[in-house]
């Protein structure tokens, strides 16, 4: 029995030298559990405030009344597309010219028509500028542009009022 005491004591001592570990270090006894959680990145890209394309107004190209079908090739009847392109204060001057659109069915590369097998080609300073594509310039030297009439190879067309639609986009690079 006299061993019994020094045991007991020695007992407690230890359970409050593990209580105190467990209490300094921070460990806990709960069962472990996997911790779950995300990364969530951020990134934020500050640009200047838009350029204003043609003041904001309708850009059009007038190829008259007088289209002869017979001589619609690519060059017969090129227009420039008349625009103007201003920016803020303080923008960037590398940017990209865009003209969006929907391809003509006999060439993805050209504005489609409300006319079958016709369309309207687009080129800037004489060199072919396809559809939902980009050209690279440097502000203010923005992109002469140049609007002409083609057709499908080997079609005949009708005469008769036709249209076609494109946005014209300008973004900083």
């Amino acid at each position: 029995m006299a061993t019994e005491k020094p045991l007991r004591y020695a007992m407690r001592a230890l359970y409050i030298a593990l209580y105190v570990a467990l209490v300094v270090f921070g460990t806990t006894v709960h069962p472990v559990m996997a911790a779950s959680h995300s990364t969530i990145n951020v990134i934020v890209i500050l640009t200047a405030p838009p350029c204003e394309i043609n003041h904001n107004k309708l850009i059009e190209v007038n190829f008259g009344n007088d289209v002869l079908t017979t001589l619609v090739d690519g060059n017969y009847k090129k227009m420039p597309v008349p625009y103007t392109v201003q920016c803020p204060t303080g923008a960037t001057s590398a940017m990209s010219i865009r003209i969006e659109g929907t391809g003509a069915a006999f060439d993805p590369d050209v504005l489609m028509s409300n006319i079958t097998d016709f369309g309207i080609a687009i080129s800037s300073n004489g060199t072919s500028l396809p559809i939902n594509s980009s050209k690279n310039f440097t502000y203010p030297n923005w992109p002469q542009l140049e609007a002409a009439p083609v057709k499908r190879r080997g079609a005949t067309l009708s005469g008769g009022v036709f249209s076609a639609g494109a946005v014209m986009k300008v973004e900083y690079r």
